[in-house]
């Protein structure tokens, strides 16, 4: 655990660029494995721009955009205490994220957009949310169809944080 995370209020404080285990992603449902890949790769990215950010360098338009997602990163992951997501909810989150669909909402719009991305998995076709609790991975057309859920859910807050930007 991250003392640093915690005191920033990211629960659980878990730092992915030092954690480690044998059992890791095994345990995961093939779900979970199959949408957040590369998840783990972009947050450990952002930590360690956000930390030579903070010296004060000059940041490209890349690295700005990594920090900005890993930003989002970081607000998804946090849980409040006792209310675990269901699994269709997660998945959604998760695809979301990696879609980049979250990077035109605004930090402040996070939790909003959380949970219409929430409401917006209670949608999902049954055979998907079987499909999501099971062994196997997530197959491309499950995956397009709880992308194109998530994209419906999303577009009035891309919509706002537009807007917003030209104020």
């Amino acid at each position: 655990l991250s003392p640093s995370l915690f005191e920033l209020g990211v629960l659980p404080a878990v730092d992915v660029g030092r954690s480690v285990s044998r059992v890791g992603g095994k345990a995961q449902r093939a779900a979970y494995r199959a949408v957040a890949g590369n998840l783990k790769l972009a947050y450990a990215q952002f930590e360690e721009l956000e930390t030579f950010a903070r010296f004060g360098a000059r940041l490209d338009e890349d690295s700005r955009s990594i920090i900005e997602h890993g930003r989002r990163i970081r607000a998804c992951l946090k849980q409040p205490e006792f209310a675990p997501l269901p699994v269709p909810t997660q998945i959604t989150l998760l695809l979301a994220l990696t879609d980049n669909q979250l990077d035109s909402v605004a930090l402040d719009q996070m939790t909003a957009a959380q949970h219409a991305l929430h409401q917006a998995s209670l949608n999902i076709p049954l055979e998907i949310t079987n499909r999501l609790q099971g062994p196997e991975t997530l197959p491309s057309e499950d995956r397009e169809t709880i992308l194109h859920i998530a994209r419906k859910a999303l577009t009035r807050f891309s919509h706002a944080s537009a807007l917003k930007e030209q104020s």
